[in-house]
């Protein structure tokens, strides 16, 4: 979908995981059963709408996705500043294909 050069100019918040930190996990129980997914974000720092595009992107190629952003932006349609800064989110097992998917140009 986008490269590189793109990735930093217009949705700077997308980087690459750096090996050595460790990673932001959220954890969901999934309905009607016991499993556990864990969820990694992936994007942070967008608008909801960049936040949005991201999503359908991944999920075009069957990677589920999360959007999470604080409620009150929501609530009062804040779409800059912390409050109306969201994240992307998406099953830790697949964030590395996630990141492939986003820093591919021709998608």
């Amino acid at each position: 979908m986008i490269g590189s050069w793109a990735r930093k100019w217009f949705f700077p918040g997308i980087k690459r995981r750096n090996t050595t930190t460790s990673s932001t996990v959220a954890t969901e129980t999934t309905g009607g059963g016991e499993d556990r997914v864990q969820w990694e974000r992936i994007v942070a720092g967008l608008q909801p709408m960049e936040a949005q595009v991201i999503k359908s992107r991944l999920e075009s190629d069957d990677i589920p996705a999360l959007i999470q952003q604080e409620s009150i932006g929501t609530v009062m349609g804040l779409t800059v500043g912390g409050l109306g800064a969201a994240s992307v989110w998406v099953p830790e097992e697949l964030a590395e294909r996630a990141l492939d998917i986003l820093d591919d140009p021709l998608g």
